[in-house]
This record gives structure tokens, sequence and C-alpha cells, in this order.
């Protein structure tokens, strides 16, 4: 089935040895989208309102934002006007670990969202020539910087950056193959899928993610893919068959009973008005 909603790759964005790819646009309005990347902006003029998930927030000069590929979001720009922004593309094997590296409490914080980030325009910039030059040491150099803004944002945006304590045995896969839940919940991922990225195989894979998540694997994918459903119907017009492909389900059967069983009401329930800081989204 067609994605109703438009979905923007890695693959048609980065070339495969670089991971990461700034452009510094002048942005009319941008429909509901989601991608399989990390995005990084930070809004150089202009203002916008930015529906990310559903939530209204305003884009205006010094916002910045990071999404992950769990999150969808549409900027609408006043008509005749524009925004100027760098918009920063972050390939997630590049991304993820650096997120890692920061504790799994700032990963579960996403998306990030601060209005005092404008004094990072020159790492921005800085970054933007280091892949356009192609100096020696480029590579090495965007690297760093994309560390650097991830770091500082993670500060902005109140999100406690810890030292990071030692991975026990195994725990290292455990968290990898939630991000990688977290990235593909859309898709028809499996157990076994998920066990391979922890290096383990599928039966012990269940025990310790049951352990290390507190819900046993299938529920967790479950949870994830409902409540970016419950997002969607609240934040678009989509059909209900339309949200239930779009969240990772196969059967519309299932997602309903799912649903009910989840929020005490069928997909199908009259939509009510959004709540305080959402709005219904028009694709």
């Amino acid at each position: 089935m067609t994605d109703p909603v438009e979905r923007f790759t890695v693959d048609s964005l980065l070339a495969p040895e670089v991971g990461v790819r700034v452009q510094r646009p002048e942005l009319a309005s941008v429909g509901v989208h989601w991608h399989d990347y990390y995005e990084l902006g930070l809004v150089l003029s202009g203002t916008a309102e930015h529906v990310v998930n559903g939530q209204r927030g305003l884009l205006r000069p010094g916002s910045a934002f990071l999404l992950s590929p769990a999150d969808f979001h549409e900027i609408r720009v006043a008509e005749g006007e524009s925004l100027g922004c760098y918009n920063t593309v972050l390939d997630p094997t590049l991304m993820e670990p650096q997120l890692a590296a920061l504790g799994s409490q700032v990963v579960a914080g996403l998306p990030w969202r601060t209005d005092d980030f404008g004094d990072a325009e020159p790492d921005f910039e800085r970054l933007r020539e280091e892949l356009e030059r192609h100096r020696p040491g480029s590579r090495q150099a965007a690297e760093a910087l994309v560390a650097l803004l991830v770091v500082e944002l993670a500060r902005r945006c109140g999100t406690d950056v810890p030292h990071r304590r030692r991975a026990g045995a195994g725990e290292e896969g455990l968290r990898q193959a939630v991000l990688f839940v977290d990235r593909h919940f859309r898709e028809p991922i499996t157990l076994a899928d998920a066990a391979e990225r922890a290096h383990l195989s599928p039966n012990y894979f269940s025990e310790r993610f049951r352990a290390y998540a507190g819900v046993p694997f299938q529920l967790y994918l479950q949870e994830r893919r409902l409540r970016f459903a419950r997002s969607l119907l609240a934040a678009t017009q989509l059909s209900v068959s339309e949200v239930c492909h779009a969240s990772g389900f196969n059967s519309l059967s299932h997602f309903g009973r799912a649903f009910r069983r989840r929020y005490g009401a069928p997909p199908s329930a009259p939509r009510r008005s959004p709540e305080p800081g959402h709005e219904h989204v028009t694709i």
C-alpha cells in the first residue's frame, strides 16, 4: 500500500559514504511528512507554525529542533513569506551512537526543541563548509561538529546529559534493539530482526528484552505503533485505514481491537478537538 503521508529517505538525500548533509533553504510551507533519518534544523529568518506529532509550536529566528525517524511534522509558512534555515539530514548510523553516548533517557526525550540556539549559527555554517569543500579531515571535522551541536542542543532543551555508565553485558545490544524498533516500527519487523541487532538468539533475546524494557517485545512494538497512530488520528484527516497502514499494522481488524483495548474507544470514533497545543493538520 502506498504511504498516505510523504516520506523522505536517507538514500534519496545522502551519498553512501557521507552521513550528514546541510542545506540552507528558504522554505515555503511543507506538508505533513516523516523521514527515516534524523533532522536537525535552525531557523535564521522568518516565522512559521511547526506541527510535530500533532503538537503546535512557533518557529522564529534562533529556534532549533531535532526530530527522529519516529516523528512526523509539518511547517506552515504564511503565504508570500519564507523561512530561512539550516536543514541538516543525519544518517542514523552517525546519529544513534551520539545519542547512545548521552544515555537512554536522552533518546526517550526526542523530539527536542528550543528557541535559544541562534548562537550556534557559526557551527552550522562551519559544518556546511566542511561538507562542501572536501578538505583533508573534513569528514572527521564534520562528525565532531555534529557531536558538538547534539550535546549543546540537548543541554539547551533541558535534557539531562549524565556521564554515561559502563553498559552491562549485553545491555548495549538491547539498547540498539530498542533503537531499531523505535526507528522501524512502521515496517513489518519481527522479534528475530530485533534479536539480530542485539546479537542474541530469539528466545534469549525475548527474555532479556522483557527484563530490559519492562514489557514483552510484541507489546512494546504494538505500543509504539499505537502511539503513532493516535497522533496521526489527532493531527490529520487521514482515514482509519490509512492510519492503520501508516502506523505499521497490516490488519484493520487487529488495529481496531488493539486501539480499543489501549484507549477505550475505536479509532473510528468521532475525532475530538485536539488537546491544548494540538490542532488538526490538513494534508
